[in-house]
């Protein structure tokens, strides 16, 4: 797959993997949450091997429930991934416990748990995710591609899911490459 890969800020894996993992997703989706914490355990060996590229595109979708995920959003420090996705991690585990602040408390939260503040350039990676989004008709989150071949969570992947269909893309590459 030569084919680069857009707003690919938070990439985790090598670039040269065989196998592209591209998640649309949203802080204050809790399928999201469930999704990452699937991700984090599947992918693991994968990353460390070479062999996956994971790529997380965090999409501010307009809709209520959405918005504090879309505020945390532009506060992440994209220029530092592996933070970020600590973070990210983070406020999946503990979505329950900020999904329903206001605003100004959430601001709060990422300033003095996280050190977090507002990032200007996130606008811009934001509008950039949108149009991705958009263009390749995401309509929720998680929306979930495995070498350009679209998965919705939760009903076509699971673990087990993930991992072969993962495993099929590694033979097919083998073959390919």
């Amino acid at each position: 797959m030569a084919n680069q890969i857009e707003n690919a800020q938070l990439s985790f894996g090598q670039k040269e993997a065989p196998v592209k993992v591209e998640v649309f997703l949203n802080l204050t989706c809790p399928y999201c949450a469930t999704f990452f914490g699937i991700a984090e355990e599947v992918l693991k060996d994968y990353l460390d091997n070479g062999q996956v590229e994971f790529i997380v595109k965090h999409y501010d979708k307009p809709r209520e429930m959405l918005l504090n995920g879309t505020l945390i959003n532009l506060f992440l420090d994209y220029e530092k991934p592996s933070r970020v996705k600590e973070i990210l991690k983070e406020l999946f585990a503990t979505q329950g416990q900020w999904d329903q602040l206001n605003n100004q408390d959430i601001k709060n939260l990422l300033a003095e748990k996280y050190q977090l503040k507002e990032e200007p350039q996130n606008t811009e990676i934001s509008l950039n995710v949108t149009a991705e989004a958009i263009r390749r008709n995401v309509k929720m989150v998680p929306t979930v591609f495995i070498n350009d071949k679209e998965y919705q969570y939760p009903t076509e992947l699971s673990a087990d899911e993930l991992k072969s269909t993962i495993e099929a893309e590694l033979e097919t590459s083998v073959f390919t490459s």
